[in-house]
């Protein structure tokens, strides 16, 4: 029997030496003509599928995407709660908020979603305003 193993173990050997290098050879043709023949086409093709999927399904987005906002839109009131305090100082107006916050609502229902508290210290510089007033009260109405 030894003389069996040894015979396969010989052929075994010598179609390695051969059938190895051929095989390799193939594998690497083939690597190659795929990385410079079909991996372009693909790409180009993988490239205008996207083109075409994104020209078809764009109209479908927009029209989402736009009704969803009528939706939102339609849905929620937004309503600002508080009190802003101008005072007149010395080169400007300071704005000063108490309170201030914006609550969103349902439209049906008046319940809040959401509210977010808004802080409003604010200094408008007005360079040419000079003020001395002592024991003084002004009233500012908004004329409509």
């Amino acid at each position: 029997m030894s003389d069996v193993k040894t015979f396969i173990d010989a052929v075994g050997k010598d179609v390695t030496s051969v059938a190895a290098p051929r095989i390799d050879e193939l594998a690497k043709g083939i690597n190659d003509k795929v990385l410079t023949v079909y991996g372009p086409r693909v790409s180009a093709f993988a490239n205008a599928l996207v083109q075409e999927i994104i020209k078809e399904q764009s109209v479908n987005v927009r029209d989402f995407v736009t009704s969803l906002i009528q939706e939102v839109c339609q849905r929620y009131r937004p309503e600002i709660l508080g009190e802003v305090h101008a005072r007149i100082a010395q080169g400007g107006v300071d704005l000063t908020g108490h309170g201030v916050k914006l609550d969103l609502k349902h439209q049906d229902t008046g319940a809040v979603v959401a509210s977010l508290d808004i802080p409003i210290s604010i200094r408008i510089n007005v360079s040419d305003l000079a003020v001395t007033l002592k024991d003084t009260t002004i009233k500012l109405d908004v004329v409509r």
